[in-house]
This record gives structure tokens, C-alpha cells and sequence, in this order.
């Protein structure tokens, strides 16, 4: 069912991202003293409380970026027009202006534009928070609004007053059983990363069909992750753009840092990762390095190649590039790859089946007595070599979590397995059950005293992330896993090393007591 939308609007560093964040009691929205870090639209639901503190009613709410009507430059216009789109489809319209700066023309007319749509409107004067006296400009007085919000965003004053007023003017009501609300686990959430300026908001727009995210050739347009839920063929999907990634020596400034950080975030929280390729400028070390990101935060991998129609083509071309690439990011040799041109959308649409796909790779759980016969397999095809001296013995192998796919092997000894042939073990882990495209985890665990089988455990679930969430935890490399693991009783590797030897020093002369010196040597001795 539609729910009631409320727009923020604005001109840019007035506090639109700070409120967003406070009413929907998260931090999806990116906020920065630079002005106009917010250039897309973002989206959440705002909740009203009842007297108990339960929730009552429910709203969405939408978080514009900066107006500005004199830039004429292609980002500040496609700002600009993004936000009116925003206040055009919204019910109820919020005017945020800047205590400290007193009344601006733009505000003047950014009012007047307000005024002319013919909807519900508050004006919220927002950082009164070290104004003094505590009284706002009284040019803000003859803006024509009926209702006047004295707030302080960044520190939640004046809140219950403006969503009491929110609340009256919404046109209708929605309580949270009335909400279209789904199982977060119903979604299939992709991620669209890469570096700059390869396309990844015109492939958004693409997918979705309308205008969502801003696009222009000035690398670094997109600021913020956005999220937009979208339904194809009954299926519940969650597409997430996000900023482009630099190299962290050309990243200087700090807004360009949170985009970072968000774009992470949003390897985090989705179990598809469509990395873009530019196929002009071909497959780049930050490419590798994007891509060692989103395996870092356990997403799986799409290799998407874009801007395909601009490449001379002949009968090789498309094999010699993904020689090229397989060749570049080998650590992503199980990920499907596809050739694509979102600009003319050439076989954009093919990307779903690819992402059902993937996704259910990555979800994928297999049997225990399936992964035991699996183990007895490859240890009688090839047996592990010895570490530290000692022949590793495998007993069993048990799935313990999913998203991605996560393994347990009991062994005789807790120092881990050559790297070689854990890799040996991915690979016919991925040739026998098809995990497509997805990470894999292997931990080598020694069994202990009384442990004859396999520890009866359901495979686990990785926590889905709302927007806003930080980061998960870092997940460590097995080697590394195994190297730090400490036994109880037993030192660890680092304290059971050869002790380096001692240096041999040549042996000091002890002098012969009582020996009497001759009369030539005391005759020198008295000269």
C-alpha cells in the first residue's frame, strides 16, 4: 500500500542529510560540511510513535540535494532537477533554512516555488544551536508560511514539535501493517561498484527505467550509495549504486573519503557485486584492488565490461579481452563475465539471470555426508603436504555458514594446510557443487579429544545489513586464521621457532696466579 511522502527541500548546506538521518533514526544519508554532498535522492521511513512508544503510523520520507538555480553547470542542474522531480511527487514539503545565515535570496525563491506547487508546507529553521539570543531572523517571517519549526538538527531540539506538525498534514495515514513491508531475506541485493566515470549510474537508470541516479561525464558524480527496491518477474531485488572508488593516493579529500566508505559499506551489505570494467580503457590495478574489496566483504562477483559498443570488434576481440582480463584478476576466475553497453542497453537485461544465478550460489548450502564423500574424494586424488614435518590427516567436513559459503575441516593438527592445497580444495569444491561466482571460506580445525564425528551445526546466515549499518568485521584469511589460532596448554608457531644460537665469543686469558715476573721485565717495568 502507497505510503505518505514528506520531501526535504532546500538550498545545499542547510542540514537536509542531518534531519534525514534524525527522523528515520539512521545514518543512510551521507552528511559532510562540503556543500552539496547530497546529489541523488534518498529514501527511508520515517515512524510515529504513540504514547506507549510503539510504533503507530509510518511514512516515507525523502532527502533532496542542494537547489541551486544560478549554477549552470551539468551537475548543479541535474541536481537541481532531481529535487524538483522529489517535490513534485511528494505530499508534504519541508523548506529547510540556515539560522546562521539569516534569510537568503535563494530561499526567497526556492519558497516562492514552495508556495506555487500548492501542497501541504513547514518551513524548519534549522542550527539554532549557538544563534544569539535563540530568536531566528525575522526575514524568515515574511517567507508566507503558516507553520515555523525552530530546530536543531545535529542535536535532536525541537523534534517532537515538527513531527506533531509533520504528522497533521499528512493527506492520509498508514499504520505499519498497512505498509508494504517484506522479509529482508526475500530481497536479492546487488551492488553496482567500480572505479569512476565506468558507467555504473547509467547502468542503474538502465535497469531501473527512469532517472534514479545523476549521470555526466565529470568522474565522481555519484556521492552517496543508493538504494532502490524494484520487483522483475515477481522477484524482489535491491539495487545499490555507489560512488566510484579512487586509488588512496589520489583520495585527498575527506567527503570523497565517506563515499568510500559507503561504496564498502555497500559490498557489505549486498550477496551480488557487479564489478565494471571500462572496455576502452581495459582491466586496471584498481580494478584488482575494488575487486579484492567486495571478496574481502564476502559479496560475490559479476565481471561486468561496459561501454562495449565503443570497442573495434572482430572475430577475437571479446576472447582476447577475456584472456586479458582472466589473466589480470586470476583470483576471480570463477566469476561469470558479460559484455554490455548501458548506454544503448545492449544485453543489460541479461544481467538478472546471471544475478539469480550467483545469488543462490552464494546462499547455497550442501550436505554433510555430501561434503564428507567430497573430502575422502579429493584426499585420494591428491594427499596434503606436510607442514612443519607433520603429514596433515583430514577426518571430516562440515558446512558451518552461507553468504558466502563457509567450511569446517577437522584435521589432526591446528597449523593449517599449504595454501596450494586449499586452493586445490576450492577448486574442486566449485567443479563439484557450482558455486559460481562466489568466495569460499576454508578453516582447518584440529579435532579434539572425544570429537568422533562431524559437530552436528546449521549452516549460518550472514546478518543482512539495513542501509546505514557500519561496516561487518574483517574477515582473515585462513592462513592467517590458522597462524594466530592458540591451543589451550600448547605454544603457538611464533613461540616454538628454532632459538637462534648463541654467538661463539673467543674465551678470555685468566691470568697465572703467583707467577714471578724475571729481573729484565721489572728493569722495563721501572724504567
Amino acid at each position: 500500500m502507497k505510503l505518505p511522502l514528506v520531501a526535504l527541500c532546500g538550498r545545499p548546506n542547510v542540514g537536509k542529510s542531518t534531519l534525514f538521518n534524525r527522523l528515520t533514526r539512521s545514518r543512510a544519508a551521507l552528511v559532510h560540511d562540503l556543500p552539496g554532498m547530497t546529489r541523488d535522492r534518498s529514501y527511508g521511513r520515517l515512524t510515529f510513535l504513540d504514547e506507549e512508544g510503539e510504533p503507530s503510523e509510518v511514512c516515507e520520507l525523502v532527502d533532496t540535494g542542494g537547489l541551486d538555480f544560478e549554477g549552470d553547470d551539468v551537475i548543479t542542474l541535474g541536481i537541481t532537477r532531481l529535487a524538483e522531480s522529489a517535490m513534485a511527487e511528494a505530499h508534504v514539503l519541508l523548506l529547510m533554512v540556515d539560522a546562521h545565515d539569516g534569510l537568503n535570496p535563494v530561499d526567497t525563491e526556492i519558497a516562492d516555488r514552495v508556495r506555487r506547487l500548492g501542497k501541504p508546507s513547514i518551513l524548519v529553521v534549522n542550527k539554532m544551536d549557538g544563534v544569539k539570543g535563540g530568536v531566528p531572523d525575522s526575514g524568515f517571517y515574511t517567507l508566507g508560511f503558516d507553520e515555523i519549526h525552530v530546530i536543531s538538527a545535529s542535536h535532536g531540539d525541537g523534534m517532537t514539535d515538527l513531527l506533531a506538525s509533520i504528522h497533521e498534514k499528512l493527506p492520509f495515514h498508514r499504520t505499519p501493517e498497512e505498509a508494504e513491508q517484506h522479509d529482508l531475506a526475500d530481497e536479492t541485493r546487488f551492488a553496482i561498484i567500480g572505479r569512476p566515470n565506468v558507467g555504473k549510474s547509467s547502468l542503474t537508470n538502465k535497469l531501473l527505467g527512469y532517472e534514479r541516479s545523476l549521470v555526466s561525464d565529470v568522474a565522481g558524480t555519484t556521492r552517496d550509495s543508493v538504494d532502490t527496491i524494484f520487483t522483475v518477474e515477481d522477484r524482489l531485488y535491491r539495487l545499490i549504486d555507489t560512488a566510484g572508488i579512487r586509488r588512496k593516493g589520489k583520495t585527498t579529500e575527506g567527503a570523497e573519503k565517506l563515499s568510500i566508505l559507503k561504496a564498502k559499506q555497500a559490498m557489505a551489505r549486498a550477496d551480488v557485486s557487479l564489478l565494471l570494467i571500462d572496455a576502452v580503457e581495459g582491466v586496471t590495478h584498481q580494478d584488482a584492488v575494488i575487486a579484492g574489496y567486495a571478496q574481502e566483504a564476502g559479496a560475490a562477483v559479476i565481471l561486468v565490461v561496459n561501454k562495449w559498443d565503443l570497442v573495434e570488434k572482430d572475430t577475437f576481440t571479446s576472447i582476447d579481452f577475456e584472456e586479458k582480463v582472466r589473466f589480470d584478476l586470476g583470483f576471480l576466475n570463477h566469476a561469470p563475465m558479460i559484455f554490455i553497453s548501458a548506454l544503448s542497453g545492449q544485453r543489460v537485461f541479461k544481467l538478472f539471470a546471471m544475478i539469480n544465478e550467483v545469488a543462490e550460489a552464494h546462499s547455497r548450502r550442501i550436505p554433510t555426508g555430501k561434503l564428507n564423500q567430497f573430502l575422502r574424494d579429493a584426499v585420494s586424488a591428491m594427499s596434503p603436504h606436510a607442514t612443519d614435518g607433520k603429514l596433515p590427516k583430514l577426518f571430516f567436513m562440515t558446512q558451518v555458514g552461507v553468504r558466502p559459503p563457509s567450511f569446517v575441516i577437522k584435521a589432526n593438527t591446528d597449523r593449517g594446510l599449504h595454501f596450494s592445497y586449499v586452493r586445490y580444495l576450492e577448486n574442486r569444491l566449485r567443479a563439484e557443487f557450482g558455486f559460481t561466482g562466489t568466495p569460499l571460506r576454508l578453516s582447518i580445525q584440529k579435532r579434539q579429544t572425544g570429537e568422533d564425528g562431524p559437530p552436528k551445526e546449521e549452516a549460518k546466515v550472514r546478518r543482512i545489513l539495513d542501509p546505514g549499518e557500519g561496516l561487518k568485521p574483517g574477515r582473515r584469511t585462513v592462513q592467517k586464521q590458522d597462524a594466530e589460532a592458540v591451543v589451550p596448554g600448547r605454544p603457538t608457531a611464533r613461540h616454538i621457532a628454532t632459538p637462534r644460537p648463541k654467538p661463539k665469543t673467543k674465551p678470555r686469558m685468566k691470568p697465572v696466579l703467583g707467577r714471578k715476573r724475571s729481573a729484565a721485565a721489572a728493569g722495563r717495568k721501572k724504567r
